[in-house]
């Protein structure tokens, strides 16, 4: 029944839209597409480079997209962004989004070791990817995605990019919007307000709903079989002050959002293994249980994080002086069963616990002198942890969690003989680890006669991450008399058995770079060619209390690029090629011995590659736009001894002896392509149609890192063959979206119909892969969805 109706939504949404479409259809879209050729005078403005500039006259690789026409789209989330963005691919690991740009990335996102791709909110860094929910808010203004490093303006954790989201300043003008959305598999609702408090001061507030019903059926008898899984929720609250007077700009801005989400997984089969742990102990077949779920402990992820921050802005004429301060707390947990199948095998509960204190300060230039300058400085404060990761090993789930405590069932096996070689096992680990982190940039640019102009930046960062020194873990193992065995381990105790460890504090430190030389043949051609340096710390692995820190990651990259306007601006082409020289690449991997996520440094790795977007616009009614991106290269240059996972007969075992040079790095596809459409249809005295559509399409690629390993002999002393580790490899997805909107003339109504994913492509998604000793897990998308979405939109 729910098939049929997610059916009858979806193929509604497309004949309507397909009706009076003479082309697919797309909201104004992505810049270059939402460049606004009506006679050449609307423009897109970024802030790429810190200062507003209009989109083509950036010598970076920037795509901008609108707020509502994501929307239009179906483009939900920053997952979804990647069906429009060149190159971009965007992963996700329960409540986090992990943006991939150009093949770097780190899926490996845990206390202290954030995302390669900087995202900001506002202004505001963010080290809790969780804050990427923000943009569900109705008033994001825009969303710019900087593609190649940005180590000179946006800092230390920019090697692949940066993601700039911003929202709407409040109006002294009273208006909003409110909105409710019912759908085959959502509901939600929206609403925004804003209004003048006085001659000098504007406020504003909104707030968001949203739930997407289970679609999961749960299959495993001890926790509610038959019942549904697979939902979320989500809601968030966020309020605006701006404060202006002449010269001088004052905005307060406060957040809060929460919510949690089922996480559904899926074993996946391993090639050359005959049976996952939880398959041989089980007895149940869990390979491709597609639309079940067979864990033993409801899986969940929760979240919630709030913030504030202050945005002064002092214009003195010639220069401009800009201060942001922030602060955020948020907090996370997850419950999840590793082993995917009915019997207590591995589970773990975990909390986490962040909080950050970050300042920036710039000072720029203003006017239209040919020097150009810019001076900023720039310092964060960040301690993130676990207040508890706890793991069960052969145990199963109580009725109520209680962390910190000895489970029951482990005091009742002891009591019944079991002892401490029975494999059994409570562990109990909290740790903490907290960085600093000081930026001092700057720019300058000199534009010579006949339109030639060249920029150059440096930035240096000199950070220090530190571990708490009450870092540490107990094991708990059965004593076989009805009582426990402590094993207690702290962070002090392996530093002093490592005799690489000299101390529980590691300095990093780095000057990033920049150089641009560009040329405008005219208003409507641009070609540019540019040198930049990222940076990315070295991190902890608190998860496995390791006292030892990975090294920083580097990239040199080279990129050259054109962008014009063409046909009275009417066509818009834009176009990007790059090589990178990456080092010490920060690899994901799972500790063995633990099952959480670690990160080790590969060597070397080279990327290129070329991207296209374009736009054509030949009246007022009809935009066109696509985009494309595909890699020359993607490979590990050398990287022996990487460590991957290899068929163990049951489940998987580390040969951490393999060779993985020569092989493609994870997450790039060769090919990423869509093409979009958005057309106005006048309907005279009743209105307007607008329709609306997205094809996107995404080549296969790996999720994990694969390589070869050479023969050899197992801890149980029996011989394996030589052969390649590698996960399941994501298929090739092709993704239609399709939209139709109706407004009656003079009148803020507005009612939409939507599909997506409307060639049902769910089932082939892994929203993301992880992988375990116990074998490949992947969470699936939800396939073919629809809806209705109804607003009004009021004042001015």
């Amino acid at each position: 029944m729910i098939v049929s109706h997610k059916i009858l939504y979806g193929s509604t949404a497309m004949l309507i839209a397909m009706a009076a479409l003479p082309a697919a259809a797309q909201s104004d879209a992505a810049a270059p597409a939402a460049e606004e050729n009506d006679g050449g005078e609307g423009v897109i403005v970024v802030t790429a480079q810190r200062r507003e500039e209009a989109l083509q006259d950036v010598p970076i690789a920037v795509s901008a997209f609108q707020g509502e026409q994501l929307q239009s789209t179906g483009i939900d989330g920053l997952r979804q962004l990647s069906q429009m963005a060149p190159s971009l691919v965007v992963p996700e690991g329960g409540s986090q989004s992990v943006p991939y740009i150009r093949g770097v990335g780190s899926r490996n996102i845990t206390p202290g070791n954030e995302s390669s791709a900087a995202v900001y909110i506002d202004g505001v860094y963010q080290t809790d990817k969780t804050g990427i929910l923000l943009q569900t808010f109705p008033e994001v203004e825009s969303i710019q995605v900087l593609r190649g490093p940005q180590g000179t303006l946006f800092g230390r954790n920019a090697t692949s990019g940066a993601i700039l989201i911003s929202t709407k300043k409040p109006s002294q003008d009273f208006g909003g919007m409110v909105e409710g959305t019912f759908g085959t598999d959502d509901r939600g609702a929206r609403a925004y307000i804003t209004t003048g408090l006085g001659e000098n001061l504007a406020f504003s507030v909104s707030g968001f709903y949203r739930y997407e019903t289970p679609y999961i059926t749960n299959r495993n008898p001890s926790n509610g079989i038959g019942k549904r899984t697979g939902e979320e929720e989500t809601y968030g609250f966020r309020a605006n002050l701006l404060f202006e007077s002449g010269d001088f700009s004052a905005q307060l801005q406060g957040n809060y959002i929460k919510g949690y989400t089922t996480p559904i997984m899926a074993m996946q089969p391993a090639p050359g293994s005959s049976l996952s742990v939880g398959e041989a102990v089980s007895g149940v077949d869990i390979r491709n249980p597609k639309r079940a779920y067979y864990g033993e402990v409801p899986p969940e992820v929760r979240y919630d994080s709030w913030g504030t921050s202050l945005h002064l802005d002092y214009d003195l004429g010639d220069v401009a002086i800009s201060s942001t301060s922030a602060y955020t707390r948020s907090g996370s947990g997850v419950q999840l069963d590793l082993d995917l199948s009915p019997a207590p095998v591995f589970w773990f509960d975990t909390d986490l616990k962040g909080r950050t204190w970050q300042q920036e300060l710039l000072v720029s230039s203003k006017g239209s002198s040919p020097f150009q300058w810019l001076l900023g400085g720039f310092y964060i404060n960040y301690r993130d942890g676990y207040t508890q990761l706890d793991q069960y090993v052969g145990l199963p789930v109580p009725a109520k969690l209680q962390p910190h405590a000895i489970p029951q069932r482990l005091l009742e096996l002891s009591a019944l003989g079991l002892g401490p070689t029975s494999g059994l096992a409570y562990i109990d680990l909290s740790t903490f680890v907290k960085i600093e982190s000081v930026g001092l940039f700057g720019e300058a640019s000199y534009e010579f006669g006949q339109g030639t102009k060249i920029t150059a930046g440096l930035r240096y960062t000199d950070e220090t991450a530190t571990l708490d020194e009450d870092n540490g873990k107990i094991t708990y193992v059965p004593d076989g008399t009805g009582g426990v065995i402590a094993i207690p381990q702290t962070i002090g105790d392996v530093c002093t058995a490592d005799p690489l460890c000299d101390g529980l504090s590691t300095g990093f430190s780095e000057l990033t770079y920049r150089l641009v030389l560009d040329h405008k043949f005219s208003d409507d051609f641009l070609v540019y060619a540019s040198y930049n340096r990222g940076f990315k710390s070295g991190v902890y692995n608190i998860s496995s209390l390791s006292a030892r820190a990975t090294e920083p990651e580097t990239i040199d990259a080279f990129e050259v690029g054109l962008k014009s306007q063409l046909f009275d601006r009417k066509l818009t082409l834009n176009l990007a090629g790059y090589y990178y020289k990456y080092d010490n690449l920060q690899v994901p991997v799972v500790d063995p011995a633990t099952n959480t996520q670690i990160s080790i440094n590969a060597a070397k790795a080279t990327i290129s590659g070329l991207e296209a977007e374009m736009s054509f616009r030949p009246d007022d009614r009809l935009t066109l736009s696509g985009s494309f991106s595909t890699y020359f290269k993607s490979e590990y240059d050398s990287f022996p001894n990487c460590e991957i996972y290899r068929p163990a007969g049951v489940g998987l075992a580390l040969a951490t002896n393999a060779d993985c040079s020569g092989e493609d790095l994870p997450v790039t596809p060769n090919i990423m392509a869509s093409v979009s459409a958005n057309y106005k249809l006048p309907l005279g005295a009743a209105g307007e149609l607008e329709l609306a559509g997205l094809l996107s399409y995404t080549d296969k690629f790996d999720h994990a890192t694969h390589g070869f390993y050479p023969a050899g002999v197992d801890a149980g002393g029996n011989p394996y063959p030589a052969g390649e580790g590698r996960a399941p490899v994501q298929k090739a997805l092709t993704t239609l979206n399709l939209s139709a909107t109706f407004r009656p003339l003079k009148d803020n109504f507005y009612v939409t119909v939507w599909g997506r994913d409307l060639l049902n492509q769910g089932d082939r998604v892994f929203r993301n892969m992880q992988t375990t000793t116990f074998g490949y897990s992947t969470a699936l998308g939800r396939g073919i969805t629809g809806g209705v979405t109804i607003g009004f939109k009021f004042g001015s």
